[in-house]
This record gives C-alpha cells, structure tokens and sequence, in this order.
C-alpha cells in the first residue's frame, strides 16, 4: 500500500487509513512509536506502563509531616 506526504502548516504529514489504524489498534489519543531500519519508517503503538512509580518510605514521612505542619495553610489556600 502507498501513502501521500501532504502539507500540514509548515510540516508534512501522512494519512493512515481506517484499515491500517484498526490493524495497529490506534485511536485519536493514542501515541505512536517510530523508528529507523536503514530507509524503512517502522510505527507502532505506543505500550503504556503498567508499573507504578515508586515512592520512597523517606518522601512518604517526608510529605506526612509537611502536611501536618502546614495543614491549616493548606485547607485555607484550598478554599480559595
């Protein structure tokens, strides 16, 4: 199958087809990753983390005292 190049503003874009974003199972939102092998564009969709970020025990404490200390502070500025 053969894409166009068009002009999108001052850039160049292409436009994939129903078919081929149903076949990478992409939507609007989704981001794509791309890559180079020699002269070939490969795409394909962007996988999302299922890992949660960790969080150190020490940030934790660290974030439990600060909002104890500046609690009052806080509730004040959230109800502005």
């Amino acid at each position: 199958m053969t894409l166009n190049l068009i002009n999108i503003g001052n850039s160049k874009g292409v436009i994939f087809t129903k078919d081929i974003l149903n076949k990478l199972n992409v939507s609007e939102k989704d981001k794509l990753n791309y890559e180079f092998d020699d002269e070939k564009l490969i795409i394909s969709k962007k996988s999302i983390s299922k890992t949660k970020p960790v969080v150190s025990a020490e940030l934790l404490s660290w974030l439990d005292s600060f909002n104890k200390r500046y609690k009052s502070a806080l509730t004040e500025l959230a109800s502005k």
